[in-house]
């Protein structure tokens, strides 16, 4: 069962909504959290205010009804009992009012106790107002308490205020960590999104750059959304199509190949005879043309040899048996066979040969040295040096080739190891079919090691790493 969405824009367009939610999430929280901040503000503004006001007006209802009292005492007038009275029921229903301000509940009992106070000296007061001086000293000492009290108000509410400023910044800090919390969630969300992303382009990378390579073995399946899925079906139907153009592109060099060789051998042979005057004498002009004959007839099958070897090559990765072999004896070998071509260009053969093992083939491993050791000889100058070496690098041996000809111009240097190609300025002063090289790489390649072009002062410098053999490795 596959997870993936049905296309690779809904994939994109997922993992962009799941990057945006905890962003979405943390501008909700901050809108829920300052909403909450806001009311709790108002709030605790109102009540705050009402406490305040009222902590004013309440002395002043009792001043009030103290200033009514006395003026009772002094004009004895029935009528100002009655101004006591609605002075009285002001002062209490504040009071009540104020006993009600949540902000306050704390002082609830204490103006309770004071109402009562109050209640118990008017009903004292008597029709012949014989309970006066008590009322007096009762509500002058309502008085004195409630300036205390709303002294105590004030404190309560700048405690509040303080209280309300303390979680107004714990809750800042909560939604600071919310958000910050948001922004690495969203970040972690959009590097797995990448990840995901550069995983699922790099199989079609990896699958094109094989077929690229030439790497037609490994069939290609690419996983992911539908779309991903039919470009992996199409590039294993070029795979399939590459590798049957490659099979045919084989199999008719290879016929070819075959059936020109007969008929070349007889032409060859024919030239031989014709130039040993076999079939009569020859004019100077006739034993030209049929040298121009032979040695055209060698080249072509040179040529032709070479399109088989390096046939060979490109297929040798499962063909040649593996064995173990001293590199420095197949070193030896070729240089020995180079004995005559050495000595005709007064070449001096230099370096040193560590007894390096390795495992491949041994016919292949000897074609490796030989084409570069052959076109070192080719392309030094007459009374030049060649300077071979072989040496060991952790689990690989080195084997270098280093000429004093007239080396590899840059720009020829990512196409030297192509089939037929030959670097400027040495195709028409240098014999060759440029396939050499390609021949090496391909063997060299199918051993799992690396034939490489280094930068060297003068002349050519050709590397080749091959993985040692177990027991020496």
């Amino acid at each position: 069962m596959s997870f993936y969405p049905r296309s690779l824009l809904r994939l994109v367009l997922l993992g962009n909504l799941l990057m945006m939610l905890p962003l979405l999430a943390a501008i909700v929280y901050s809108e829920i959290t300052v909403e909450r901040i806001t009311e709790q503000s108002e709030l605790m503004a109102g009540e705050a205010n009402r406490a305040g006001q009222l902590s004013w007006e309440l002395p002043e209802d009792l001043r009030q009804m103290e200033r009514i009292l006395r003026q009772y005492v002094v004009l004895g007038d029935p009528s100002l009992i009655d101004d006591y009275v609605v002075a009285r029921n002001e002062w209490r229903r504040r009071s009540a009012t104020f006993a009600e301000i949540p902000l306050i509940k704390s002082l609830a009992p204490k103006i309770g106790e004071l109402m009562a106070m109050e209640d118990n000296a008017y009903r004292s007061l008597g029709s012949s107002g014989e309970g006066l001086p008590e009322l007096q000293t009762t509500v002058t000492l309502i008085l004195e308490r409630s300036i205390a009290m709303a002294d105590e108000a004030a404190r309560i509410v700048d405690a509040e205020r303080l209280s309300f400023r303390k979680r107004a910044e714990e809750l800042r800090d909560r939604l600071m960590v919310g958000i910050a919390a948001a922004l690495i969630t969203a970040l972690v969300l959009l590097l797995l999104g990448r990840r995901l992303m550069a995983r699922l382009l790099s199989r079609v990378e990896r699958a094109v750059q094989a077929l690229g390579e030439g790497q037609l073995d490994r069939r290609i399946a690419l996983r992911g959304p539908d779309d991903l899925k039919r470009i992996g079906e199409r590039l294993e139907w070029l795979r399939c199509r590459l590798r049957e153009l490659e099979e045919q592109r084989t199999r008719v060099l290879r016929h070819v190949s075959h059936e020109l060789k007969t008929p070349l051998a007889a032409l060859r042979e024919g030239s031989s005879l014709l130039s040993d005057q076999v079939a009569g004498p020859l004019t100077p002009q006739q034993s030209r043309i049929v040298g121009i004959m032979h040695s055209n007839a060698l080249r072509l099958q040179t040529l032709i040899d070479g399109l088989l070897r390096l046939q060979r090559a490109e297929h040798a990765l499962d063909r040649f048996e593996r064995v173990r072999l001293r590199f420095d004896d197949v070193i030896q070998q070729v240089l020995a066979t180079q004995q005559l071509a050495v000595r005709d260009r007064r070449l001096r053969i230099m370096g040193t040969l560590a007894p390096l093992a390795v495992t491949g083939g041994r016919e292949e491993i000897t074609t490796i040295v030989s084409n570069l050791v052959a076109n070192a000889i080719k392309y030094s100058p007459a009374g030049g040096t060649i300077n071979l070496s072989l040496t060991r690098d952790g689990d690989q041996a080195v084997f270098n080739v280093v000429d004093q000809g007239p080396g590899i111009p840059k720009d020829d240097r990512a196409k030297i190891f192509e089939p037929f190609f030959r670097a400027r300025g040495t195709a028409n002063s240098v014999a060759g079919t440029g396939l050499g090289l390609a021949i090496a790489s391909e063997f060299v390649h199918a051993h799992h090691g690396l034939l490489a072009l280094l930068d060297s002062p003068a002349g050519a410098h050709f590397q080749v790493r091959l993985p040692l053999s177990r027991e020496q490795s």
